[in-house]
């Protein structure tokens, strides 16, 4: 009697019914890729939706491109942990996108509750612990603007220190390009520059907050 090598039928199964995750992938970013080609219908909807919630939700200093960027790193990240495809591409980057903003809310949030502190600290400075504690929280912000570059420096000064409005700090980046060739930045330019560099100054001062100053 011959031996017959039969393979298994739920092997079988498997070596049919599961790609190579790196072609789930593919298929995945393809999808995405088509989603937000120009003039796409789909993807101008997509837009859309993000948009309104972020005017529903107040939230400032977001560029909707890189919230869209990080929705489909954490999908490419989901198919390769999960070995599985996203059935739905458009549906799934519009829900990870929405958790993306919430959770923007949620810093918002926590930001704002750390400058009622702040606030709160100094209206009154009456009392000495109080005072030094807002003092040394002063000098730990003042050693982290320093650690910018001078362009961040400047543009944070400018913005948040000498009250400037957005075409106020372009008049004087046109001002200190006079006679030269070089960029004015746009106001939407300056909005992600600002974006950036709150970033770091916010990752600055909590390092030397929680660490101290050597």
């Amino acid at each position: 009697m011959t031996k017959t090598n039969k393979t298994p039928k739920h092997r079988l199964e498997q070596q049919t019914s599961h790609e190579p995750v790196e072609e789930l992938v593919y298929t995945f970013i393809a999808a995405v890729s088509h989603l937000l080609m120009p003039d796409e219908f789909k993807g101008t909807a997509f837009y859309k939706f993000l948009l309104r919630f972020v005017r529903q939700w107040h939230i400032t200093n977001v560029d909707l491109d890189d919230v869209i960027v990080e929705g489909v790193k954490r999908g490419i990240e989901y198919i390769r942990r999960h070995n599985k495809p996203i059935h739905k591409p458009e549906s799934w980057l519009r829900q990870v996108c929405l958790n993306i903003l919430r959770s923007k809310v949620d810093a918002t949030i926590k930001d704002e509750r750390k400058v009622k502190q702040l606030t709160t600290l100094a209206q009154q400075p009456k009392h000495p612990l109080l005072e030094a504690e807002l003092i040394e929280q002063l000098r730990f912000l003042e050693v982290a603007l320093n650690q910018l570059t001078t362009d961040e420096q400047r543009l944070i000064r400018m913005k948040f220190l000498q009250r400037k409005t957005y075409e106020q700090i372009r008049q004087h980046y046109k001002y200190m390009a006079a006679g030269e060739e070089c960029h004015v930045p746009s106001i939407q330019a300056l909005r992600k520059r600002e974006s950036r560099a709150l970033k770091r100054l916010k990752a600055h001062f909590f390092q030397l907050y929680n660490g101290g100053i050597d």
